[in-house]
């Protein structure tokens, strides 16, 4: 039995950052998948705040996707998924934390306000604004392409994608599209759909449509 253990649930995108990790790392992993809607018991002595994905490795335990993937990039250096220089790691990490700080926070809020015809239009804006941001100051000056940092994929890449997949939806449902300038932003992600790691990972857009609609029935 492989001595990486991954514990992760099948909608959840922070999981499915970290598998793409291990696929995109060749790492042999046991995967446990946990029914976050029906908790087992347990999972509530393992996790500490209950959520995945959640790293087991030689018996230590690792939880947050962001750090996961670090971990992973430094037990298991080869293939790299950071660049070489000081400097472009650096920017590298400044685009990790704009995925998480700035484009999910809007993202969320838009689920969050859906049933609010004005704050899902100022939501729907706000999205489209870090969009752009991403495509005029990340993908037009970063390495140029096809991925985030240039040739060859990286942390960023995974950072992002599981969340763009899931962009029709929002697009569905509450009328957030990629802007049309985002010539660079659509290039990425037909790179990005054509990875075996995002090919072996990826939910169909009936599936997150379904997920999605239970948030209403739940409301």
């Amino acid at each position: 039995m492989p001595d990486v253990e991954l514990f992760s649930f099948k909608a959840c995108p922070y999981a499915q950052r970290t598998r793409m990790m291990l696929i995109e790392k060749g790492i042999e992993y046991s995967l446990t998948e946990v029914d976050l809607y029906n908790k087992p018991d347990w999972w509530k002595e393992l996790s500490p705040h209950g959520k995945v994905p959640l790293l087991r490795h030689n018996g230590g335990l690792v939880y947050e996707s962001r750090v996961i993937n670090e971990y992973l990039e430094e037990v298991f250096p080869e293939p790299t998924l950071l660049p070489e220089s000081p400097m472009h790691r650096a920017k590298a990490r400044i685009w990790i934390d704009y995925c998480d700080t700035y484009l999910l926070p809007a993202l969320h809020n838009l689920i969050a306000d859906r049933h609010n015809d004005e704050k899902v239009i100022r939501n729907r804006k706000s999205i489209e604004e870090k969009l752009l941001f991403i495509e005029k100051e990340g993908l037009r000056k970063l390495g140029g392409g096809p991925f985030f940092m240039g040739p060859d994929i990286t942390l960023v890449d995974l950072q992002f994608m599981p969340f763009i997949e899931r962009l029709p939806c929002y697009k569905e449902l509450w009328g957030a599209s990629i802007p049309k300038e985002c010539s660079r932003l659509r290039a990425w992600i037909k790179t990005m759909q054509d990875q075996e790691s995002h090919k072996r990972t990826v939910n169909s857009f009936e599936f997150h449509m379904q997920r999605y609609s239970k948030y209403d029935k739940a409301a």
